[in-house]
């Protein structure tokens, strides 16, 4: 997958697909820019070295050999390399992970924006990774959905193997309960439909008439899916699009309020300080500082 720096300007919101298929690379890291984001769950595997990211404006290291997993509708950005001479990008429709066979506890810290390493390492190979990468691409479905097969078997893996938090968020301990195929239908069509209005007022009415469905039962649906209500979701992705917005660019914070979908500019300052405990002016002049003390890191 390739991105431009207009990537900064469009909301999360908008980058859902219930027709994505995934993205598999293998090739030499190097560091990013500026930070990007894109709607699929995104695992990096760095083969020689240790890679650094500044993920929702925190520093992450991903170590050699091990797989990082995160939703990438956060936005993050790779800062240092290293001496890392390949690693694999694996890029997962969201739709198509909350389907597949997982730990619950896996899919809740995930969706709710908690990076993750496994703990085991070198369960993958950069032979296998290529392999996938070529077969994505083969013109048999039988083929293509083998790679994914194997991919997901690599995340049952880590499920049993265990994993560590590397950047944390307040999460409640996931639903146990298994959720559905008729769930997941459901939950797709309203994240799809959220992706294709993300620009407009949104409500809760709106979203569960658009699919169909009574709005409480809509609700009840997607909470049991996503670990999080249809509010939630939307209120973290347009969090997501301003932290971006303050730490990328030079655009005022009423621009940027009304930009990421709040109708005011004291209650964009509201939310935010609620979710990260800082305003956007501090989150911004904090994310500064951040990337010079990198920028200066790097350099050295």
């Amino acid at each position: 997958m390739h991105y431009t720096d207009d990537n900064i300007s469009v909301s999360p919101l908008s980058l859902f697909s219930s027709y994505e298929q995934i993205d598999i690379e293998l090739r030499k890291p190097h560091s990013m820019p500026t930070a990007h984001w894109h709607g699929q769950i995104e695992m990096n595997i760095p083969f020689g070295d240790d890679i650094d990211y500044v993920i929702n404006g925190e520093d992450v290291t991903i170590q050699r050999g091990h797989v990082g997993l995160f939703w990438a509708s956060v936005p993050h950005r790779l800062t240092n390399a290293g001496q890392s001479h390949n690693m694999g990008i694996i890029n997962i429709p969201i739709h198509l992970f909350l389907s597949w066979p997982l730990s619950k506890e896996l899919i809740n810290q995930v969706t709710h924006g908690v990076v993750l390493q496994s703990k085991a390492i070198d369960i993958v190979s950069e032979f296998e990774i290529n392999r996938w990468e070529l077969e994505t691409k083969h013109p048999d479905a039988n083929r293509r959905q083998l790679s994914s097969d194997e991919i997901c078997l690599m995340l049952k893996r880590i499920c049993f193997d265990g994993w560590t938090s590397l950047l944390s968020s307040h999460v409640e301990r996931a639903n146990q309960n298994g959720v559905s195929k008729h769930s997941q239908f459901y939950v797709s069509q309203m994240l799809e439909y959220i992706a294709s209005h993300h620009d407009t007022a949104l409500t809760v009415n709106q979203i569960a008439s658009h699919v169909g469905l009574h709005a409480n039962y809509a609700m009840g649906l997607f909470q049991r899916v996503m670990q999080m209500t249809i509010k939630q979701y939307i209120t973290a992705m347009r969090v997501n699009h301003a932290r971006a917005l303050l730490s990328e660019t030079e655009r005022s914070i009423l621009d940027i309020s009304l930009t990421v979908g709040f109708n005011s500019s004291s209650r964009f300052y509201q939310t935010f300080q609620t979710y990260l405990g800082v305003t956007p002016k501090q989150y911004r002049n904090l994310s500064r500082n951040n990337h010079n003390r990198t920028e200066l890191a790097c350099t050295s």
